[in-house]
């Protein structure tokens, strides 16, 4: 489950790193084998509609991890278009790169504070599932507004409560059960769903000054594979991946 915000456009910005979940370059790449077909791809189509993403338009994808979103757009926009992919991970750009065969999205290294480009750039700015993980939220959706165009669309997708997405909520319930508390685990795991109020995301978009604000829930289903080997694969995901305490755990068990 996550919820979507979608805003449409009628400055000062912290200079924080914008940090990434992804470390290496394994962990990006298992997240782009294992979790973008599960559920990124999915939810970066349920975007697309809602942001009204047409060909020839311009499309930012910020803090893009490996780039599900940016691929998606670049299809739709097509040659005449342009798609910039943003992330503070080398390792994720390298990934996206390495999947992107046409070679037509920029992908960009970004360490957070003002974005790269001038006022009103694009038609459609979004950030898939990584708010949580900004340095300052709040910040970044300031320049996302400032380098959309009038009447553009801005569109912002969390993760909804933890407990209602049961394949995180399984992974927090086995973290506690296997005494890893006090690891980074069960953080990590309620940072990705810790920005799920509907009533915070609107009124963080209506500080920035956006008025033409809609909200809407989106549940579906995941084709996850076996369990015996989601338990295997799952530990090198984000937010799990990268966590010394857990790897140790989960090698010693």
């Amino acid at each position: 489950m996550a919820d979507e915000l979608s805003v449409k456009a009628p400055e000062e910005t912290s200079r924080r790193a914008a940090p990434s979940v992804f470390e290496d370059e394994d962990s990006a790449s298992a997240s782009a084998t294992h979790f973008d077909p599960a559920f990124g791809r999915r939810f970066a189509e349920r975007a697309l509609d809602g942001l009204v993403v047409v060909r020839g338009g311009r499309v930012l994808d910020v803090a893009c991890g490996t780039g599900i979103f940016a691929r998606l757009a670049s299809r739709v926009v097509g040659s005449s278009g342009r798609v910039v992919g943003l992330d503070s991970s080398s390792p994720a750009l390298e990934v996206a790169r390495r999947i992107d065969i046409s070679g037509t999205i920029e992908w960009i290294t970004w360490s957070g504070g003002r974005l790269p480009f001038d006022d009103e750039t694009f038609d459609v700015v979004a950030c898939q599932h990584a708010l949580p993980h900004l340095g300052d939220p709040a910040g970044v959706v300031s320049e996302m507004r400032r380098v959309l165009v009038p009447g553009g669309r801005l569109g912002l997708m969390t993760w909804g409560p933890i407990e209602e997405n049961p394949a995180f909520a399984a992974e927090l319930d086995a973290a506690i059960k296997a005494g890893l508390s006090d690891s980074g685990v069960v953080d990590a795991l309620l940072l990705d769903c810790s920005m799920h109020r509907v009533d915070d995301l609107v009124a963080l978009v209506r500080r920035i000054g956006l008025t033409d604000v809609s909200c809407r829930t989106i549940r579906m289903l995941a084709n996850l594979p076996p369990v015996a080997e989601w338990v295997r694969i799952y530990p090198s995901l984000p937010p799990l991946a990268n966590r010394p305490s857990f790897n140790t755990a989960k090698d010693s068990t």
